[in-house]
């Protein structure tokens, strides 16, 4: 049987909402903000329950193919938890360095020594090394999993939706409306954690079609709001790497740490450090969030795969 149009209507809906409110977060002035970040993986994890409660109320047979196309698009999950959670690692490690090179300064009551200007001076260019070699690491993971990270920001409903999306009592549709918003998520959760390049973005910012006649307009046009309002954002940023809003502003406040002790520490290397260590503590508790909640998912994930399994073996 297909799904009851209440169901898919309710699920759908739960879709548009957290798109409405994932739009209005990057809108925010923040783009890619943590808070916006937490948005796109509790939605992710919201639209991968909702698929796996849908599939199993289909009852359908066990061994088919919808089995290994719902099996193929959870292990590109699985996959891209794996990649998002290494980005979000590494950044929480540069958090803890630039924390370092400020409490270096602060923990000093009589002021800035020869001695203690060599360490902090140290402690920057470790800090930095490490944001250096965050980017280069993360591009390089970014172009070896871009397909499990689904890296497309404006994936659409296929040419033959009329009758793809009807298969296995619209198992199919339930799919392809949960493909389409897993992939501009994990686009987002990539640029955020790992890596944004301004040069791959050229030619890719139009919408595709988001499948009104599909999936109801509340779902298409709330995915194409924030798709638009993603590659808006995105058009505006200049610099490559890690697209995180509480990172970048981490990455420029050592900057401003080191043209301080460049110009003999005081009082503005004083501020300075404050900076830094304000930006590091949100950024380092932000992605230690941000792990956990990658875990939840890539645990739900497991559980939702075994839970289908055990109906279909049941079945037979």
């Amino acid at each position: 049987m297909k799904p009851s149009s209440s169901t898919a209507a309710a699920f759908y809906a739960t879709l548009a909402r957290g798109l409405d409110d994932l739009d209005r977060s990057l809108a925010s002035g923040s783009f890619l903000s943590l808070p916006s970040l937490r948005a796109a993986l509790a939605l992710l994890r919201a639209a991968h329950a909702g698929l796996t409660r849908l599939v199993a109320s289909l009852h359908l047979p066990g061994g088919a193919a919808w089995l290994d196309e719902y099996m193929d698009e959870t292990s590109r999950l699985c996959d891209a938890c794996a990649a998002l959670r290494l980005g979000a690692a590494a950044i929480e490690a540069f958090s803890a360095s630039a924390a370092h090179a400020a409490s270096l300064l602060q923990t000093s009551a009589s002021g800035a020594s020869p001695n203690l200007s060599r360490q902090v001076t140290r402690a920057i260019s470790v800090c930095r090394r490490e944001a250096s070699a965050l980017k280069e690491e993360n591009r390089a993971l970014v172009e070896t999993r871009g397909e499990e990270l689904a890296l497309r920001l404006s994936e659409g409903v296929p040419p033959d939706a009329a009758k793809a999306l009807s298969g296995f009592n619209g198992f199919r549709g339930v799919l392809c409306a949960t493909r389409m918003l897993a992939s501009f998520l994990l686009t987002l959760l990539s640029w955020g954690l790992l890596h944004y390049s301004p040069s791959s973005r050229a030619g890719s910012t139009a919408p595709g079609d988001c499948g009104g006649a599909h999936f109801g307009p509340a779902f298409a046009s709330a995915l194409s709001r924030a798709q638009q309002r993603a590659a808006a954002e995105a058009d505006r940023a200049s610099a490559a790497g890690a697209m995180m809003y509480e990172f970048r502003r981490a990455r420029t406040a050592v900057e401003q740490l080191k043209d301080a002790m460049d110009r003999g520490g005081g009082s503005g290397a004083g501020a300075a450090a404050e900076e830094v260590a304000q930006w590091a503590g949100t950024l380092r508790s932000g992605c230690d969030d941000m792990v956990a909640l990658i875990d939840d998912l890539f645990d739900e994930i497991v559980e939702g795969r075994k839970k289908l399994l055990d109906l279909c073996s049941g079945s037979n």
